[in-house]
């Protein structure tokens, strides 16, 4: 791949904390439930297991990673448990994750000291911007904060990469999308969620045509770049509804709702569920 072609993926940390899990969280869960983000959780005390879609079930006990492939899963906690737990996101702009083909998996961790030793460098400056956050990017960042921050989740990121390969898992590779695709893909994710998207204007931003624009998300990215606005639209209602602080007619408001019964019909036709069920 050309150097370009890396530059597509967007890697950002979600969260690094060292917890005891809340008493909500312990015991089984038998309902799964959809997770976007790519996990991995070290296990200090107590035990984790997921159980995935295709139904296999992975356990980590103290000492032990859990890499968790993204998607859904059960997920269930012992009353005793603490680990520090580290959420991001690397994906490519198709939606495919950098790291899922073969997951999840179990490590012993002091086999991968590496992969602990540097993730303390993310769970001090975590620590420091926002303690409480379950999602970085609601946290407020200063620029050297945020250069800082990226730079530590890239070592860390090299590490797993390593880490994986030594286990026999390959990362996945996603080459030849159109500049002008990946143009209007940043665009997108920096336009206001609650805003109206302007395919037309859209298009003339990245010198195309609306039709012309649409025909290279389809052979590129496989949506039409009105589903892509919408995907970006319903994982950041996903997050937001799993951000105890925030209220959910709050989420609608933010989102261009004037009443929550749209947002719930819509975000029900979405994900088949209401916001409310989808809380818990």
């Amino acid at each position: 791949m050309l150097y370009r072609d890396w530059l597509n993926l967007n890697t950002h940390l979600l969260w690094c904390h060292d917890y005891a899990v809340d008493s909500e969280q312990t015991g089984k869960i038998t309902r799964s439930t959809e997770y976007s983000n790519s996990a991995a959780w070290l296990v200090k005390s107590g035990w984790v297991k997921v159980e995935q879609e295709n139904g296999e079930i992975f356990q980590a006990s103290p000492g032990q990673w859990l890499i968790v492939k993204p998607g859904k899963r059960v997920q269930s906690f012992s009353p005793d448990t603490r680990m520090l737990s580290i959420a991001f996101l690397a994906r490519w702009p198709d939606g495919n994750d950098l790291f899922d083909q073969g997951l999840s998996i179990v490590l012993d961790a002091d086999k991968v000291p590496a992969l602990e030793r540097k993730a303390k460098p993310m769970l001090r400056i975590m620590k420091k911007i926002n303690p409480e956050t379950w999602d970085a990017r609601e946290s407020r960042a200063g620029l050297k904060e945020f250069f800082k921050l990226q730079s530590i989740l890239s070592e860390w990121l090299m590490t797993l990469v390593d880490t994986l390969q030594n286990a026999g898992i390959e990362h996945r590779c996603n080459m030849d999308i159109d500049e002008r695709v990946m143009q209007a893909v940043r665009l997108m994710q920096s336009h206001d969620i609650g805003e109206f998207l302007d395919l037309d204007a859209l298009a003339q931003s990245v010198g195309t045509s609306q039709t012309h624009l649409r025909r290279l998300f389809q052979r590129d990215l496989q949506l039409t770049p009105r589903e892509y606005f919408e995907n970006i639209r319903i994982e950041f209602a996903c997050t937001s509804l799993k951000q105890a602080k925030k209220r959910i007619n709050g989420v609608a408001n933010e989102m261009g709702f004037t009443y929550l019964s749209h947002f719930s019909k819509w975000f029900k036709k979405h994900k088949g569920v209401t916001p409310r069920a989808y809380r818990g």
